[in-house]
């Protein structure tokens, strides 16, 4: 009996440490009928300093086609531990299946678009189907861009990864240049897959990296952990970087990318919290530079630590040497303003 409790206490443990499933395209959400576009615009780039335009896209579903279409927006309900409070949802068939209420059922989806030919060429596959992508031109004002996703998908169940893999990549070129980079992979270059992450008997792979199996926050079979795209790139060229996700060798089961609310960084972000808790704390009595460098002219900077103005810190880097909570606000001649 005592072995019987303790085996139940452990799974009520595990359950109830991830939460609530997120809500994706909820009708009481004006984002949920947002464009592509806008989405891009309004909820994942993180500056008002950014200059984004040149949109082009192929999603599956008119953006008031909020249970349907390929795309959308997703929240963090009360209670949950998804690790994004908000942010984009891009997949190879609809969204709406990803959240809103528990389903067994395995989320499987045609949306009826063609491959990509970019992603296969990156990629160096063929038959590509249901893709859906965002592409857009940006200039940065820094030297390196950067934003968080996660990666989950249907074909996590412990076998399927070891054969299949649906596509997904972050291409990045400067505008004029004819071959992209994917930024999609990880620290040792493999590219972010089922195939590349998973915790499967016959293929396991880079399993620091993956988050596990049926994790009531999605009712996807599996998800990644929290990962980084980023890339050099020079401060006032202009760039263009195309979001894609399709199925790989046939249609069946969907995969989806979660992209980070605010976390794409092109000017004006201080990156990702360095704290205890996420593993990337400073060290005690080393400092840390945060840098908020903008290259644009007659910018200003304003230092705040625990919201207590720094007098006399104006520079755009601020060395940290103590705990606390840091802020940046930063002033730009031409009109714009940004914090982070």
């Amino acid at each position: 009996m005592k072995n019987f409790s303790l085996i139940v206490f452990i799974i009520c443990i595990s359950f109830t440490s991830y939460g609530q499933i997120i809500t994706v395209n909820n009708a009481a959400d004006a984002q949920s009928s947002f464009s592509i576009e806008k989405l891009v615009e309004d909820i994942l780039i993180s500056s008002d300093c950014s200059t984004v335009d040149t949109f082009s896209s192929q999603v599956s579903g008119t953006p008031t086609q909020t249970t349907t279409k390929s795309y959308g927006y997703f929240k963090r309900p009360q209670g949950s531990t998804f690790p994004f409070e908000e942010g984009i949802i891009l997949t190879n068939g609809r969204a709406f299946p990803a959240g809103n209420t528990i389903n067994s059922t395995r989320i499987d989806n045609t949306n009826s678009l063609g491959g990509d030919a970019d992603l296969q060429t990156a990629l160096g596959q063929v038959n590509t189907f249901d893709a859906s992508y965002v592409k857009f031109n940006f200039v940065p004002l820094v030297n390196t861009i950067s934003f968080r996703f996660l990666m989950a998908s249907e074909e996590y169940d412990g076998a399927t990864e070891c054969n299949f893999a649906d596509s997904f990549a972050f291409l990045l070129r400067e505008v004029g240049a004819t071959k992209y980079k994917n930024l999609a992979v990880l620290p040792n270059g493999q590219r972010v897959s089922v195939r590349n992450i998973n915790n499967a008997t016959g293929c396991r792979a880079n399993t620091d990296f993956f988050e596990g199996y049926n994790i009531p926050d999605t009712n996807y079979d599996g998800r990644t952990k929290v990962l980084t795209a980023s890339a050099p790139v020079t401060p006032n060229k202009v760039y263009e970087i195309k979001i894609v996700v399709a199925d790989q060798g046939d249609d069946a089961w969907d995969s989806a990318i979660f992209l980070e609310a605010g976390s794409f960084s092109i000017g004006g972000n201080l990156g990702v919290d360095r704290t205890i808790k996420s593993g990337n704390p400073g060290c005690g009595g080393k400092p840390l530079e945060l840098d908020a460098t903008l290259a644009l002219p007659g910018t200003t900077y304003k230092w705040f630590k625990d919201r207590v103005e720094q007098i006399g810190k104006t520079e755009a880097t601020f060395d940290v040497t103590s705990d606390g909570i840091y802020r940046v606000e930063i002033d730009v001649a031409a009109g714009c303003s940004s914090s982070d």
